[in-house]
This record gives C-alpha cells, sequence and structure tokens, in this order.
C-alpha cells in the first residue's frame, strides 16, 4: 500500500510540474509563473501569472499579464482586454501600449532598454552571491553532514526526486489546511513552523546539490587524482564549484528555472532521506531486551 501511494503522489506531483512549466503558445487557459516561448508568436488569450519572453516571434496581448513582457526578434501588440502589469522590453514595432502598460515601455536599442535586461541579470546574480555565501558557512560547520548527502544524491537520485516531489506536494497541501481549515490562532504559528522547516531543508538540500554537482564535474575520478591535486579539493571546492555550474544554468532562459526547480526537489528529497545529512531512523528501532 505505500509503495501504490507513493507512486500515486508522485504522478500527480509530476503533472502538477508539468502544467507550471508548460510553454504558452495560443494560450486556453490561465498561466502560471513565468512563461518562455521561442521561434515561435504567443497569442496571449487568457490571463499569465507572471512574466512572458518571447525569442524569435511576436507577441499579441489580449490578456493581462501581471508581470513584464520582453520580446526579442519580434513586434508587440497590446489589443483589447491587453493589459502589462510591469514593463515592457522589445526590440520590434510595438502598438497599443497606451494606457494598458503599468510599468515602463523599453526598446533593446536605448540605454534604457538595455539597462533594464542588464538589471534583471544583476539581480539574478546577486541572489547567486548570497547562496554562495551560504552554502560556505553551512559547508564550514557542517561538511560530513553535506558529504554524506551528495553520495545520497548520486547512489539513489532517482528516490531522492521522487521523495522530493512527494514532501513538495505535502508542503502545499499542509499550508493549505493550515490556512484555510484550522482556525487563525493555531493555523498560523503552524504555518510559520512549516515555512521555516521547509527553507531550511531547501537550503541544506541545495548546498547538497551544489556538492554533488561539483563531484560529478570538477571532482576527481581516482584517488591518484585527489592526491596530486594541492588547491581543488575538499567538501568546499567542490561546493563552490556546484554553485558556479548552476548558477551559470541558472541564468539561461527557460532552461535555467526549471533546472533550479528540479535540482530544488532533489535537495528537499535528499535532506530528508538523509535526516539532514545524520543518516538516522525516522523512528526509534525496537529490539526485544536479551538476557
Amino acid at each position: 500500500m505505500s509503495r501504490i501511494v507513493l507512486t500515486v503522489t508522485t504522478l500527480v506531483a509530476l503533472i502538477a510540474l508539468a502544467m507550471m512549466f508548460a510553454p504558452i503558445g495560443s494560450a486556453r487557459s490561465s498561466q502560471l509563473g513565468d512563461q518562455y516561448l521561442f521561434g515561435r508568436d504567443a497569442n496571449v488569450d487568457k490571463p499569465v501569472d507572471g512574466s512572458l519572453q518571447v525569442y524569435g516571434g511576436n507577441a499579441y496581448v489580449r490578456a493581462p499579464i501581471s508581470g513584464d513582457l520582453l520580446v526579442i526578434g519580434g513586434d508587440v501588440a497590446i489589443a483589447g482586454g491587453g493589459r502589462v502589469g510591469g514593463n515592457v522590453i522589445h526590440s520590434g514595432r510595438i502598438s497599443g501600449t497606451d494606457g494598458h502598460v503599468a510599468g515602463r515601455v523599453y526598446s533593446l536599442t536605448t540605454l534604457q532598454g538595455a539597462t533594464a535586461t542588464i538589471t534583471k541579470t544583476a539581480v539574478a546574480l546577486s541572489l547567486l552571491f548570497v547562496w554562495l555565501i551560504v552554502a560556505v558557512l553551512i559547508t564550514l560547520a557542517s561538511g560530513r553532514e553535506v558529504r554524506y548527502s551528495s553520495i545520497e544524491i548520486r547512489a539513489s537520485a532517482l528516490y531522492c526526486f521522487a521523495l522530493g516531489l512527494v514532501a513538495f506536494t505535502s508542503f502545499v497541501l499542509t499550508a493549505i489546511v493550515f490556512s484555510y481549515l484550522v482556525p487563525y490562532l493555531i493555523g498560523i504559528p503552524l504555518l510559520a513552523a512549516l515555512a521555516v522547516f521547509a527553507i531550511l531543508t531547501k537550503v541544506y538540500g541545495m548546498i547538497a546539490v551544489f556538492h554533488a554537482v561539483g563531484t560529478l564535474v570538477a571532482g576527481s575520478r581516482t584517488r591518484e587524482q585527489l592526491a596530486s591535486r594541492k588547491w581543488f579539493r575538499g567538501d568546499l571546492a567542490m561546493v563552490v564549484a556546484g554553485v558556479f555550474i548552476l548558477g551559470a544554468i541558472r541564468l539561461i532562459p527557460a532552461v535555467g528555472p526549471i533546472a533550479w526547480s528540479l535540482s530544488s526537489i532533489f535537495g528537499v528529497g535528499v535532506a530528508l532521506a538523509t535526516r539532514f545529512g545524520r543518516r538516522e531512523p525516522a523512528f526509534l528501532v525496537w529490539r526485544p531486551a536479551e538476557a
């Protein structure tokens, strides 16, 4: 029964994850999160709860977009009930923006447009720098635990991913229960405790993922190679290498957010699977007394 429950929950979580990152073409239902489109036009007929980026195509906006609109290699046309809640950054012709754009309209051919694009990259780099500092501090404090979790990811990747999906779904469902079905005096403290636990789980798990990625890409393959190195060795070096590798992938449009989200799922799963690197049993093991 437990295997059936785990399988069904994993499938449901996979379907939900696919719906979150489904690309927008001719939108027929409300889209959640940032959307990306390459090599074709974007026909926004339903609201988009996030930003929309179009590369090599036109954008026809007839429904609200809550975030920014970025169109490179195409034109922008806003009509009917179309509205952009953020900024519009474009490289071609644009029409219908009067009164339909809450932010500002930038052209990539101007200094302001280029600055607006660079600003987003600067924010992402700042967040990666924060991740680097946190990863270094936790690795210095708990290097052995991070290494154990990294080994678990490489040895049981599928198990960690499935457990992460189940945990992510459980966090969301539990937050909904605490928010709507439990009285506020009890639900709010429980919701805050759940949020703290979820954040700690993700942070530790991501650091374990950094270590695993750094070891797989830049780690030594034999003991002789490790012994020959003087500087690039040890847990801290592997974590830093993983931060730079995943950070570079994170900056890639469309691919980066998906890869980072998948890494978060792996991280949550391995944090729970290894009990934050301690590898302790979930419950006390009962043993019969011996004479």
